[in-house]
């Protein structure tokens, strides 16, 4: 028998090849799902507290020293009884947000640990520095270690947040809010020292720090304004919401240099008396009405901000939450809003849906203006 017969007689048949079968090794893996984002559960407490923190601004910052010389004292004691309970009920959510927000800054996966831990350093000291800061006035190291830290996680903060172009804009804001409460914070106690030497070039300097302080401020209302228009062009809510926020500023400011006049209505009088002070001490270098006009526009931009529907929840109230803190971290609610608008401006970070989201709203917006 020949070598081709055995191979014919053979009687196994032969399996033909199955071209392009893929090789199988195993059980197919298990597909990870994205990680849940912690903002759209907490949209509805982000939106109430900076609505929360823009009004109890307005009051404490304007109502409640301003009816003080005119009203009634049974109106003034209701006024600043009203302005601390809405202030303690603020307290409340920002902590509320503080701690929430801690806790999900320690699950991220994708911030560097020493942002992280600045974060999270500088957020608890304020926390816990805020509530007796509500009762009794702080001792002005007290206030200088509240501002310290703040600065410290507002730095962080726009450090992790600067990369998502949906959060870029916050953190420019937050940026430059510190860098306001910096130069503050180095001319008040330049200032103290100046006093007890009785040094005039040391107290020119703090005037200088001062004025540096009030421009750093005013560079940031000016990016939240553009930043604020251009999130609904063509003459959206955005840009309402921004020039009605400027015109009610304006209005203010005018009002408060009418106040000093005997004639004066009594709603002037009260702008006069709440924001006569606003430059604050060490007075700026001829930056006193734009210092005053701050006051009020930062409230009021905040309102409009977190007010604004059809946007990033996170991103609106960092925007807002920031405005309020105004740059002077060295009171306790100003700091802890700060500190609330870099926790989850980072949060928001993370956040693809949201960035996505805004995204394809600008992209629309280009379009809406091409043609």
């Amino acid at each position: 028998m020949t070598t081709a017969d055995a191979v014919r007689d053979d009687p196994t048949p032969e399996k033909p090849a199955k071209p392009d079968e893929p090789e199988t090794s195993g059980p197919e893996p298990p597909r990870r799902s994205a990680p849940s984002s912690p903002v759209p559960p907490a949209g509805w407490l982000l939106r109430s507290s900076a609505i929360a923190a823009a009004i109890a601004g307005i009051l404490a910052a304007i109502v409640a020293p301003g009816v003080q010389g005119n009203a009634s004292e049974r109106v003034v004691v209701w006024t600043v009884w009203g302005a601390s309970a809405f202030a303690f009920f603020l307290l409340l959510l920002l902590v509320t947000l503080a701690v929430w927000g801690a806790v999900e800054l320690l699950r991220s996966q994708g911030l560097p640990s020493p942002a992280r831990a600045a974060l999270l350093g500088g957020g608890a000291v304020v926390v816990a520095m805020s509530s007796p800061g509500l009762r009794d006035r702080l001792p002005p190291l007290y206030s200088s270690v509240i501002a310290i830290a703040a600065v410290i996680a507002a730095l962080a903060g726009a450090y992790a947040a600067a990369g998502a172009p949906h959060t870029r804009a916050v953190a420019a804001v937050l940026s430059l809010l510190a860098f306001a409460a910096m130069a503050r914070f180095g001319a008040w106690w330049i200032a103290v020292y100046a006093g007890d030497m009785a040094s005039v070039r040391l107290f020119s300097t703090a005037r200088s720090l001062a004025t540096a302080g009030i421009l750093f401020e005013a560079a940031a209302q000016l990016l939240a304004v553009t930043w604020l228009s251009t999130r609904s062009r063509g003459g959206g809510l955005g840009q309402l919401g921004a020039f009605v926020a400027l015109v009610g500023a304006v209005a203010l400011t005018w009002g408060v240099a009418q106040g000093v006049h005997s004639s004066a209505s009594l709603w002037q009088a009260i702008l006069h008396t709440a924001l006569a002070d606003a430059p604050g001490v060490p007075s700026p270098y001829g930056l006193d009405a734009l210092a005053t006009f701050l006051v009020p526009a930062s409230l009021l931009l905040a309102l409009a901000t977190a007010t604004q529907p059809r946007h990033a929840v996170s991103v609106l109230v960092a925007m807002a939450l920031a405005l309020v803190s105004r740059g002077a971290f060295d009171a306790p609610l100003r700091a802890l809003c700060v500190v609330v608008a870099a926790y989850w401006v980072v949060l928001a970070r993370g956040d693809q849906q949201a960035m996505w989201k805004a995204l394809i709203r600008e992209r629309q917006a280009r379009l809406e203006e091409a043609k």
